[in-house]
């Protein structure tokens, strides 16, 4: 059995407690138009050894524990960890679990970076043994969210139900995009959705293009849309908009 990972990124701040390695996994359900991974999104890949085509590569179980192994240290000195993600980490499930559950017993912090986009036992299986669910909640609206994203949202709301309804750790991403993600009607109907926990973590993360040139050299298009970020002010207003008796909003992840 094979992993394929289009980065492993060292030293990251961002996903989760402490300093971790995050693992980019190939391969995604969604096709949102302001993705800055795009080179994460295609799923078919043809491989004959350890190089795969457009930096790609793939790993054994026991060779990527071994490789993120390497930054014991620092995950040991910071509460840190390894933060799975894609693409859609969910995507290579039965080798996800597989290395989850060696880090598992090895006492690993490990998170997931998900859309939530993947069947329900498959996800529940994840989410079992893992430490932190980082969950990406887009688009409320199942119409809009298809026009965006690609797909419709029934089964990220079902899996969204069953994380908020569990005790298992999470912090809710909510990617803000103007005209697409960001306006008031969206950031409501987001909220509506996070029922069952009395207090929820939500971070804002601002749109940036670091992206577009990736985009743009694979042909992605943005459906006439021009993408932009919301000015500080906006963000303001955005993080003002959600109950603070049931949100703890941060902006930045």
């Amino acid at each position: 059995m094979f992993g394929y990972i289009f980065n492993l990124q060292r030293f990251s701040i961002h996903d989760g407690p402490g300093i971790r390695t995050t693992v980019f996994f190939q391969g995604c359900p969604l096709q949102c138009i302001w993705c800055h991974n795009p080179e994460g999104i295609p799923s078919h890949i043809s491989v004959t050894g350890k190089e795969v085509l457009n930096g790609i590569r793939k790993y054994t179980v026991d060779g990527l524990f071994e490789e993120i192994m390497k930054d014991k240290v620092f995950f040991e000195e910071s509460a840190g960890g390894i933060t799975f993600s894609g693409g859609e980490p969910l995507m290579q499930a039965e080798f996800l679990i597989k290395i989850l559950q060696k880090l598992k017993d090895q006492g690993i912090h490990t998170a997931i970076d998900t859309s939530g986009y993947a069947p329900s036992d498959i996800f529940q299986k994840v989410v079992s043994i893992t430490d932190l669910v980082l969950f990406d909640l887009k688009i409320a609206e199942t119409k809009k969210h298809k026009t965006y994203t690609g797909t419709d949202n029934d089964i990220i709301h079902q899996n969204l139900r069953y994380l908020l309804h569990s005790d298992i750790p999470m912090r809710i991403r909510v990617p803000l995009v103007n005209n697409i993600t960001a306006d008031n009607q969206n950031i409501a109907q987001l909220q509506k959705l996070l029922t069952g926990r009395n207090r929820i973590d939500i971070d804002l993360l601002s749109y940036h293009d670091l992206g577009k040139g990736k985009r743009e050299k694979m042909g992605m298009g943005t459906n006439g849309n021009k993408l932009s970020a919301p000015e500080s002010e906006r963000l303001e207003e955005i993080r003002r908009i959600f109950d603070p008796d049931k949100f703890t909003v941060n902006l930045g992840g």
